[in-house]
């Protein structure tokens, strides 16, 4: 899907003229993005992505960014889905595969000490990357956390709306 740049905000007479959200399902403007509040996800359609599995370099200690360890990223895409659904149409959903792809490629591009910091980022990333997208809510497990004792994984879960 191509990248497309939306206007910080639009006068009267040029919102005439773009698509409106109800015919192309996509925000006129930016302000419009920014207007999506938490309660507004109960009721969005959603995407979910579980259990991906990403091999990374995150950690406070020296062992985990060196040698890396496995991450476990589970994310809730929530979008306005009802004219890709309608139309069977792909480019008026977002795409999941992509977006695995995309999870993976940052896990692996960047490195955080906490898993708070990677999960914040990746939000903001998908966020940014994926105009769409009304909100994420993303949980990054750490099954191998150096922590000595038995336990299956730790975790951080964030919400992030536009």
């Amino acid at each position: 899907m191509a990248d497309k740049k939306l206007p910080e905000d639009t006068s009267a007479g040029e919102e005439r003229r773009l698509a409106h959200r109800d015919k192309a399902g996509l925000p006129v403007a930016r302000r419009e993005l920014a207007t999506v509040e938490p309660g507004m996800l109960e009721r969005a359609d959603k995407i979910v992505i579980s259990g991906l599995e990403v091999f990374a370099n995150h950690g406070v200690y020296p062992a985990e960014t060196e040698l890396g360890q496995k991450f476990v990223v589970s994310a809730t895409l929530y979008a306005n889905l009802r004219t890709a659904g309608e139309n069977d149409d792909l480019d008026a959903s977002i795409d999941y595969g992509a977006v695995c792809h995309d999870i993976v490629a940052f896990m692996h591009d960047h490195t955080y000490k906490l898993i708070e910091a990677a999960a914040e980022a990746l939000t903001a990333y998908l966020l940014g990357r994926y105009p769409m997208l009304l909100g994420v809510r993303l949980k990054l497990e750490k099954p191998w956390a150096p922590i000595g004792l038995p336990l299956s994984s730790v975790a951080v879960e964030i919400e992030r709306t536009r």
